[in-house]
């Protein structure tokens, strides 16, 4: 089999096939190490981290699931902590305003301390590591690949092209496409996009930055409050939301990492298809002087940045949403983030594609002892859970989008935001404590839908959520916010074992064991239980 792309998941798929004994070709088009994004992971990236690693003895992915043992084992592959999600509300032309009430700013703990946080990935040395190992485990490492065709032939595929300049084929009888944005397969077959007009359109400029000042430093100057939170507020997936007048230009992301390098992104509104695009995310602009222009009108951002250098040129991605129309066919499948991207909103790429990952693992491992020694002569049973992969993946895409589109079209009401975001730390919280704390379904974890996209509770908690939003966008009334908070407190109440929504908080949540021992009904489970169960959470 090959698979097409050695990035993260692509090189953590063929450690996984080739330990189940298939023969494994990992393309690559590139060199390792090599830049890239999508670096924030979460803790359901960790539970897909810590199965893989039990399952197929992938001890190093073990270690990349907490920070802490990622310190203690990998210290060599730059990382930073990241100990939840922190969102600060900027309004165009005036400093960064807050007070002892957090009015405009929020903080969700992912982790009660270091040890057990998630981490940002820096990715350039985390898919090396992870090349590397596959090559050292047995895979055919085949990088500097230009792949230029893919033919369907008699169980499987011919994929033929060039490596190092001399002609290649391989006739291999499955096909992971794994190259994410640059979409392998979707020009070869071809798979025609899906479309997606409810979806927000945003375009990207992004890169990696050195000498940024701390937030709280800048902000503090100015007068903002940041009272004490369950975490330093950097140490975290910063969020700043952006908005000019009623309406939201879109929003930055800010990844720190340990070595004093920080990955951020403005993540900007676009106009509907055919019409022009704002001037940051035009081509004919400078990446560079676009991105200086947007930050002049947000002061505190600015001050911030004011003495940050990219690392590398800043790069701009004109449209970031795509969607694919089919994930899987016969002998082919194609990973999250090259069959559907929506937004870096609530990092859930690294989690969906590692959760795609179990799948197809846990897909193939019935036909690695086959009598032809792989999936062919049995690619009736092949075709069947590939089938189920693909319908799976257009569930959770669906249930994504309509998620994604509530937050974008709330991006200027920061009170309303905060309670719809409460949605998806209620499915995340949920999903992490019942994956942790109750028994395995005989065919895995892997098969849940995910982030609740296909737990009911969840499912109809947005469906009415996007329902009282419509289509308007912009701030409320102080009253059509308290409805809204009250809607969503209400119909995530089954799967609130976060304590979210309590006044006491402030705004600012802490992971607690005792929370989550009070919840312990909603999992279906005793409080001694629960107790009991603890060791199994990342120590």
């Amino acid at each position: 089999m090959a698979i097409v792309g050695s990035g993260c998941a692509g090189s953590i798929l063929a450690r996984a096939l080739h330990r189940q004994g298939h023969a494994v070709y990992l393309c690559e088009r590139g060199a390792h190490p090599r830049f890239a994004i999508g670096e924030s992971s979460t803790p359901l990236a960790a539970l897909s981290l810590e199965r893989l690693a039990a399952r197929y003895d992938l001890e190093d992915l073990h270690a990349l699931a907490a920070y802490g043992r990622w310190m203690e084992r990998l210290p060599h592959l730059r990382r930073g902590l990241k100990r939840g999600f922190t969102f600060f509300a900027h309004p165009a032309g005036r400093p960064y305003e807050n007070d002892s009430a957090n009015d405009h700013r929020l903080l969700v703990a992912a982790s009660p301390s270091d040890a057990e946080a998630d981490s940002h990935w820096l990715r350039e040395d985390v898919d090396a590591h992870l090349a590397e190992r596959a090559a050292e485990e047995g895979v055919e490492l085949l990088d500097r690949t230009e792949l230029e065709d893919a033919r369907p032939r008699p169980g499987g595929f011919r994929l033929e092209g060039r490596r190092l300049g001399r002609p290649i084929r391989l006739d291999v009888d499955l096909v992971v496409d794994a190259s994410g944005a640059g979409g392998f397969l979707a020009g070869r077959l071809p798979i025609p996009p899906h479309p997606t007009p409810r979806w927000p359109r945003t375009g990207l400029l992004f890169g990696h930055f050195a000498g940024m000042a701390p937030f709280e430093t800048v902000a503090r100057r100015t007068g903002a409050e940041l009272p004490p939170g369950p975490y330093p507020d950097e140490r975290a997936a910063v969020h700043h939301l952006l908005t000019e007048g009623r309406k939201a230009e879109g929003w930055m992301y800010v990844l720190p990492f340990d070595h004093g390098v920080v990955s951020a992104g403005l993540v900007l509104s676009t106009t509907p298809d055919g019409e022009p695009p704002p001037a940051a995310l035009d081509p004919s602009t400078d990446p560079g002087e676009a991105w200086s222009r947007v930050l002049a009108r947000y002061p505190t951002i600015e001050a911030q940045f004011a003495a940050a250098e990219p690392v590398r040129p800043i790069e701009r991605l004109p449209r970031l949403q795509r969607r694919l129309e089919r994930a899987s066919g016969p002998a082919w499948a194609v990973l999250p983030h090259g069959y559907c991207f929506l937004s870096p909103l609530y990092s859930t790429g690294i989690a969906w594609s590692l959760r795609a990952v179990e799948r197809i693992a846990r897909a193939l491992e019935p036909f690695a002892d086959s009598a032809e020694g792989g999936p062919s002569g049995v690619s009736g049973r092949l075709e069947t859970a590939l089938a189920r992969y693909g319908t799976l993946l257009a569930r959770e895409a669906d249930h994504l989008g309509r998620l994604m589109a509530g937050a974008y079209r709330l991006l200027a009401d920061f009170d309303r935001f905060v309670d719809y975001s409460f949605l998806y730390f209620a499915a995340v919280s949920f999903q992490e404590a019942r994956q942790r704390l109750r028994s395995e379904p005989p065919d895995g974890w892997a098969w849940e839908g995910f982030l609740g996209a296909e737990d009911p509770v969840i499912r109809r908690a947005l469906a009415r959520a996007s329902e009282a939003i419509g289509e308007r966008a912009g701030r409320s009334t102080a009253e059509e916010r308290r409805r809204f908070g009250e809607r969503i407190r209400r119909d995530i109440e089954p799967r609130n074992v976060a304590g979210l929504f309590d006044d006491a908080r402030n705004r600012l949540y802490p992971v607690e064991l005792q929370t989550l021992v009070e919840g312990a009904p909603l999992l279906g489970l005793t409080a001694d239980l629960v107790r009991e169960r603890l060791d199994r959470l990342r120590v």
